[in-house]
């Protein structure tokens, strides 16, 4: 199992897989906002910045895959951004699920000054509601736990691969043919 991760990691079709699954989280993120017209909270706008380290982390494993301290530093930030991640969407579920009327949630992210996405890309970064539950559900389940579970399956993956990592190879590839 350990060795068929390992296989996997050496390959760019899962590095390609996940930075198209960043893309494809933040493109339904803007859907949302753009789409269906649900303005995204401070909460929202933070998860969308977890779900960028997926694309980060894609594109510098499709580069350097073949390389240890490349594919290190890819499942690095895939595993930092998905318990990142984990933690923001429980946050913004207990958020959800409060019902105190008075609560406060601010609409000025608060992003390190030497990256203020919020500054950078205002149309993607800008929190413009404040933190209260919306009428939307996949299957009975609320959009934070939906966002809980995503990054959830990706923290599981990314632990995988981080620990596969540190494994030695045995001779045979099974994933040769793909690379």
């Amino acid at each position: 199992m350990i060795n068929l991760l390992k296989s996997v990691s050496h390959g760019r079709w899962f590095w390609t897989l996940l930075l198209l699954s960043g893309v494809g989280l933040e493109a339904c993120g803007l859907y949302f906002q753009y789409g269906l017209r649900l303005d995204p909270c401070v909460s929202c706008v933070y998860e969308r910045a977890f779900y960028l380290t997926f694309i980060l982390a894609g594109l510098i494993g499709f580069i350097g895959c073949s390389f240890f301290i490349t594919r290190f530093l890819a499942c690095t930030i895939f595993l930092a951004g998905s318990i990142g991640g984990i933690y923001v969407s429980y946050i913004h579920l207990l958020d959800y699920m409060d019902t105190n009327v008075f609560k406060s949630c601010t609409l000025h992210a608060n992003f390190p000054s030497y990256l203020p996405l919020d500054k950078y890309l205002p149309w993607m970064f800008q929190p413009s509601a404040s933190c209260e539950p919306i009428n939307w559900s996949l299957f009975g389940f609320t959009m934070p736990e939906c966002i809980i579970f995503s990054f959830g399956v990706a923290t599981f993956i990314a632990l995988l691969l981080f620990i596969a990592q540190f494994f030695k190879s045995k001779r045979k590839d099974y994933f040769e043919y793909y690379k």
